[in-house]
């Protein structure tokens, strides 16, 4: 059997705080404090007996984890929480809570133990911890976004669509199935930055590719800026009249977005298209569909521009 006076001494001696509360009493309050919880929360014992430990929280009751307190007490059952709890001063201090039950003989739950323990610094290194982690996950996606995204226009760059050709090429053979190239090119685009400058060229690049974005018929397909004022699409699955219908709607997208441009026959940016539609086969590479795709943009170059023309 302990020494009383060993245990008082332990009691008193603690560094943690320590209450013992009245659960036959309604409010369940303070009847007993120890020193150092005078010291944790800057009230004397006179101060904090008779009064639901509750008014620590002050006006910051916004706080889930007094329910769990609540419940606890009602059912008899003990708990651990942290609480935002504020001292006498009105600072804030983060207290770590664990409450357990003590039983009369007859199973009667007469009085609530609470150890509280300041955990502030443990809180406040978990919070930089959080931020710092958030702040990284921000940092890979923007590397990652950099990494497969134009800086100009935000579409895909050339270095993603290539990655892409391959397993779209891929696929479409294991599948059986079409896969479209479209090639595009911006016509008369040096003479429009000659004329405008390139502020104003960037400006038309980043139009036309969300143009050209706003313009998939399907979820498989995307844009990817190939250099300079070329992008280039790919879609699976396309017939080679469904894709001829496709390039004759993105050309009169780009027509209706009206940035005059004095080169142009007609007066406003056009592009011009080159396109090939092909069942991907194990005798062929992926590379074989951007040459043709490439022929085929320099006929419709050569039979005046604003067009397209597949092979």
């Amino acid at each position: 059997m302990i020494n009383l006076d060993i245990l008082k001494q332990a009691v008193f001696e603690s560094r943690d705080g320590i209450t013992i509360s009245d659960a036959l009493t309604p409010g369940n309050p303070l009847i007993f404090v120890n020193p150092a919880f005078e010291r944790l929360t800057g009230y004397n014992a006179e101060e904090a007996l008779y009064r639901n430990c509750g008014y620590l929280q002050n006006d910051d009751r916004e706080q889930s984890e007094i329910a769990v307190i609540r419940q606890a007490v009602a059912q008899g059952e003990p708990c651990l929480c942290t609480l935002r709890n504020y001292r006498k001063d009105g600072s804030l201090f983060w207290n770590e809570l664990s409450i357990s039950p003590i039983y009369n003989k007859h199973g009667t739950v007469t009085n609530f133990i609470g150890i509280q323990k300041d955990v502030t610094s443990r809180v406040l290194l978990d919070q930089q911890l959080r931020q710092k982690n958030k702040l990284l996950e921000e940092s890979t996606i923007e590397l990652a976004q950099l990494a497969t995204r134009d800086g100009l226009t935000g579409i895909y760059n050339r270095r993603f669509f290539d990655t892409q050709h391959a397993i779209q090429w891929g696929i479409a053979m294991r599948n059986k199935d079409t896969l479209a190239l479209f090639l595009i090119d911006v016509d008369y685009f040096k003479q429009f930055n000659d004329t405008y400058g390139h502020q104003a060229g960037d400006v038309a690049l980043q139009s036309i590719a969300e143009s050209l974005n706003k313009s998939f018929v399907r979820g498989s397909d995307f844009v990817a800026r190939y250099g300079g004022e070329e992008f280039v699409i790919l879609s699976v699955g396309l017939s080679v009249q469904q894709a001829t219908e496709y390039t004759a709607r993105i050309c009169e997208r780009v027509r209706q977005l009206n940035i005059e441009h004095p080169a142009s026959a007609t007066g406003h940016i056009t592009i011009s298209i080159g396109f090939t539609v092909s069942m991907p086969a194990v005798s062929a590479q992926p590379s074989s569909m951007i040459e043709q795709a490439d022929k085929a943009l320099y006929q419709a170059k050569a039979q005046g521009r604003n067009q397209a023309v597949g092979v």
